[in-house]
């Protein structure tokens, strides 16, 4: 199998990564803002995993539906609209896709940059389940993020990273998948029974003591950041222990040409087409 992505090491190029897909011109988590972010030239792109009440795994960021979703008109009064209070079947009924046109979170439908065509392609649109984004990933002969989302408090805690290794390994994707989590418990797990793939720690709100310490804890490949709490040093640092290092959600691309320009590895960002033509990639 062609590796389309250097995910173990640090990459030549700095690489630019979907963050959801191309969810600045797209809705989030779907099979469409997906194939966007291929279409403009996206190294890979990053998605967001949870656990149905059936035990399946789907794309969604949010542990609720109602942000992306129009579960509360096709179930309502529900007690919980939690992801995993509702089965596959379910979720299939739900449009993820029309909530993008009412909103314009990123001003680009006020700018004009979404046609109502385009707009109205959206309506409809699934919830993926993880196994149909990995083979569109695998169609395309490229490479994702996938971002195992905490289920401390959810069913799944302990199930979810060996059930997506199990799928990953099922569609022969090893080499085309990175794995990160805010649960770090998960990478050590990923580390355990698939030391071959590539992870990433992903922290926020609050800077790691030493991260490069954190990141041998951990035995992971890269560092993922919130942007906010990096720290002078903290880029050559990393790089110079041989872990690669990919900032979120970087949509300023001036920021984002200081940040390579700095050290980062790869940006993960909602803009995946002006992120490549800010980093000279086009």
């Amino acid at each position: 199998m062609k590796k389309t992505v250097e995910l173990h090491a640090r990459p030549e190029l700095p690489l630019v990564i979907a963050h959801r897909g191309a969810r600045g011109h797209a809705p989030e988590n779907t099979l469409t803002s997906a194939t966007l972010a291929h279409t403009v030239h996206a190294d890979l792109w990053e998605l967001d995993v949870n656990y149905t009440r059936d035990g399946k795994l789907v794309v969604m960021h949010d542990d609720t539906l109602v942000r992306t979703t129009n579960v509360e008109k096709v179930y309502p009064g529900r007690p919980s609209y939690r992801v995993c209070d509702f089965t596959l079947d379910e979720l299939k009924r739900l449009d993820a896709g029309s909530w993008y046109a009412g909103r314009d979170q990123f001003g680009t439908i006020a700018a004009g940059e979404l046609t109502a065509e385009t707009l109205a392609t959206f309506t409809g649109l699934n919830v993926p389940t993880l196994e149909e984004a990995l083979l569109l990933t695998r169609d395309f002969d490229w490479a994702v993020n996938v971002e195992i989302k905490n289920h401390e408090h959810l069913i799944g805690h302990t199930t979810v990273t060996e059930d997506v290794l199990k799928l990953i390994r099922r569609l022969d994707m090893v080499e085309r998948v990175i794995i990160s989590s805010f649960q770090h418990r998960y990478l050590l797990e990923c580390h355990k029974l698939c030391p071959e793939i590539a992870t990433g720690a992903l922290v926020e709100a609050v800077r790691p003591t030493d991260p490069v310490a954190l990141c041998r804890e951990l035995q992971v490949n890269a560092y993922h950041p919130d942007r906010l709490i990096l720290a002078p040093g903290d880029l050559p640092a990393l790089r110079d222990a041989g872990f690669a290092v990919n900032v979120w959600t970087v949509n300023d691309m001036d920021e984002a040409k200081r940040l390579i320009d700095e050290g980062a590895s790869g940006i993960i960002t909602d803009f995946p087409a002006a992120c490549r033509t800010a980093l000279g990639r086009d």
